[in-house]
C-alpha cells in the first residue's frame, strides 16, 4: 500500500501515462498523505499501526531492514521506531524516492533512500535482517521473481512481510466492484493480481521461506461512507479483532505475509 490503494478521479490519466519500464513516468509532486505525520487520524496511519501492531512480536531486536517499493517508507520508519535498525528503503519512481528522504528527515531516523528495481535489487545475498514490501506484489503479472529477489537479500533466519492488496471486492472497496467484474486487469504497470490467499503462501515457500503465515485483514467501512475514517478510529479496536478471521477472509482488504529465511 505503501498506503492505502483505492480508486480516484484521476485514475484513467494514472493509467495512460505509468507504463512498465518508464521510470520517468513514475513521477509526480508528493501528497500530503504520504508525509510521515503520526498524529493524522487517518486511514494509512490506522493501516500503518495494524501493520506494526501484528509485526511487533516477530521483529528482530537489532540490525537492518530494507523496504522494496517503499513508496512513502512510512512502514519502514514505524518498525526504526519499534527496534534499533540500519532503514534502508528501494523506490522505482522519482516521488518516492523524494518522500522517503523527506519522511526520514521528519521523523529524524537515520536511513537511505536508493533508486531501484524490486526484479535486480543492488544488495548482495544475506544482507538485511528484515525484508518488507507493502501494496508491491500485487502489481507483478509474475511475483515470484520480487519474492526471489527479496529472499535473496535476507539473511537466514530473518524476517519477509509483505502485504498485498488483492483484487477483489472487499468492502472497503466496496465501490469498485463494478470495475474488478468487468476489467480483466488495469493498464500495464498497475496490474492488480487476483491471486488467492493460498497462492500467495505457496509463493512464498517456493522461493524458500519457511513458517509461512498469512493473514486476510483490514474489515474496514466503505471509503466512500461519509465520515468512514472517523469510523475507523472509534471502532479501531473491534475491526481488529476480525483481522484472521473467517469474516477477513470474505470482507477483508489486504493480506499479511510472513515468513523465515
Amino acid at each position: 500500500m505503501a498506503g492505502a490503494s483505492h480508486a480516484h478521479g484521476s485514475d484513467e490519466e494514472h493509467e495512460s501515462r505509468y507504463r512498465e519500464g518508464d521510470a520517468a513516468a513514475w513521477d509526480r509532486p508528493l501528497r500530503d498523505t504520504e508525509l510521515y505525520d503520526p498524529a493524522r487520524r487517518d486511514v494509512y496511519n490506522f493501516i500503518d499501526e495494524t501493520k506494526v501492531r501484528y509485526l511487533r512480536p516477530l521483529l528482530p531486536p537489532s540490525g537492518s531492514a530494507l523496504e522494496v517499493g517503499a513508496g512513502s517508507g512510512r512502514l519502514l520508519i514505524r518498525l526504526g521506531r519499534e527496534r534499533p535498525y540500519r532503514l534502508v528503503a528501494v523506490d522505482y519512481a522519482p516521488y518516492a524516492v523524494r518522500a522517503v528522504q523527506e519522511n526520514l528527515r521528519r521523523s529524524a531516523q537515520p536511513g537511505v533512500a536508493l533508486f531501484g528495481d524490486a526484479l535486480a535489487l543492488p544488495f548482495a545475498d544475506s544482507s538485511f535482517d528484515v525484508v518488507l514490501s507493502g501494496g508491491l506484489l500485487e502489481h507483478f503479472r509474475e511475483p515470484e521473481a520480487v519474492i526471489g529477489e527479496m529472499t535473496r537479500v535476507l539473511r537466514p533466519g530473518g524476517l519477509f512481510y509483505a502485504d498485498i492488496v488483492p483484487r477483489r471486492p472487499s468492502l472497503y472497496r466496496w465501490s469498485e466492484r463494478g470495475r474488478m467484474a468487468r476489467d480483466e486487469h488495469l493498464a500495464a504497470g498497475i496490474y492488480e493480481s487476483d491471486l488467492p490467499k493460498r497462492a500467495w503462501a505457496a509463493l512464498a515457500r517456493d522461493a524458500g521461506l519457511r513458517d509461512v503465515r498469512i493473514v486476510s485483514a483490514g474489515v474496514y467501512p466503505p471509503y466512500t461512507v461519509r465520515g468512514f475514517e472517523q469510523l475507523l478510529w472509534r471502532y479501531g479496536r473491534w475491526l481488529r479483532a476480525l483481522d484472521g478471521t473467517p469474516l477477513a477472509d470474505v470482507l477483508g482488504f489486504f493480506f499479511m505475509l510472513t515468513g523465515r529465511r
